[in-house]
């Protein structure tokens, strides 16, 4: 039995030697890389829920070694001032924060479909993919949040065991109470781990493989995932290949480029270092005693440098995110090949086939 998660591997890398080198095109690392930031990063591509706690009220006034502590706060309390910040404009923060991350979950959603795309035909459109997908992106964007709900409902559904306990032994002495908090607490984290990793790493393979069966079969998301998951049935041994698969391969790339990064950062970050200490030590032999007016020269200067050092990362790790989505790509040509993939390279493949049969023909 053939592995195509296997197989994958030396089309994959072609097609990324290609696609960034062949030829080589400056403004084309740009584009995919603000494409890749907007998806964040490797885009692993799944976003697990956190969830908070709040222990149980308690009267400390007749627990032992805490006796004495409600007098002591509340001394404390006295001294605090009043005033509080308007609930108003707490809320309206709060409310402004989660609007971003709803809006660059959405974008994220969109570069998707852009990035895949965008490596299919090997020509990157970003304002022009972007309109088109913007669709398909709110489906991904939706279909995502309800996975998101779906692992907090589970999260909590096994956060009950343990959290019921507590509420019934809450009139317990306040030391054993607090142990068994830890305890429960201790393996509710590693349940919770285990349980987002899989489910979550299982359903994001699959949002993976739909979103170009979602472009190529002109369907929405949530068909295309179901598409994706009666091909499962039909060839179930070839996914878990890829699971494992991908999973050595995505250590063995993050291996390379974070070695790589590594010394990028070393060299860079020294460099523009000593480069910023020695523009310290000019201004404040330019400027003496002004050293306000130095740090409102610095600052803008660090920023920026701190704004090309991000983006040069990103263009180093490019290539690796480049190679796994088309490694993802070629393995749905072989694994679902109802799914007609226009890759760029398809037609020369044809051609090279079509000349290889005909040496075989001559000779």
């Amino acid at each position: 039995m053939d592995w195509y998660v296997a197989e994958a591997v030396d089309k994959a890398l072609s097609r990324t030697k290609k696609c960034l080198f062949e030829p080589f095109d400056f403004w084309k690392w740009m584009k995919l890389a603000i494409i890749v930031m907007l998806i964040g990063g490797s885009g692993s591509n799944f976003n697990g829920s956190g969830n908070s706690y709040s222990s149980n009220d308690y009267d400390f006034q007749d627990s032992g070694p805490f006796e004495g502590f409600a007098d002591s706060f509340g001394e404390l309390a006295d001294q605090i001032p009043t005033s509080a910040p308007d609930l108003g404009l707490i809320i309206a923060i709060i409310l402004f924060i989660f609007a971003l991350i709803l809006f660059f979950s959405y974008v994220s959603s969109v570069m998707e479909f852009v990035f895949v795309d965008s490596l299919v035909s090997n020509e990157v459109k970003f304002w022009e993919y972007s309109r088109k997908y913007l669709r398909k992106g709110l489906g991904l964007f939706a279909f995502r949040l309800l996975v998101g709900i779906l692992l907090l409902a589970i999260i909590v559904a096994m956060a009950l065991p343990f959290v019921l306990p507590l509420i019934v032994s809450s009139g317990q002495n306040l030391e054993e109470t607090i142990m068994i908090a830890i305890v429960s607490a201790i393996f509710l984290l590693i349940g919770i781990i285990l349980i987002v990793a899989i489910i979550g790493g299982i359903i994001s393979s699959f949002i993976n493989l739909s979103i170009p069966v979602a472009i190529y079969t002109e369907t929405g998301i949530f068909r295309a995932f179901a598409n994706v998951l009666g091909q499962f049935r039909k060839d179930w041994k070839q996914i878990i290949g890829y699971w494992f698969g991908r999973m050595i391969l995505g250590i063995a790339v993050a291996i390379i480029i974070g070695i790589l990064l590594l010394l990028v950062m070393i060299a860079v970050g020294l460099f523009l270092l000593l480069a910023d200490l020695l523009l310290y030590f000019i201004l404040t032999t330019i400027m003496p005693g002004s050293e306000i007016a130095i740090w409102i020269i610095l600052v803008p200067i660090i920023l920026i440098e701190l704004v090309i050092f991000i983006f040069l990362l990103a263009l180093i790790a490019l290539p690796a995110s480049v190679f796994m989505k088309y490694h993802m790509i070629t393995f749905l040509q072989q694994w679902y090949p109802e799914v007609e993939i226009p890759l760029f390279d398809v037609e020369w493949v044809d051609e090279e086939k079509e000349g290889e049969e005909e040496e075989d023909r001559e000779a």
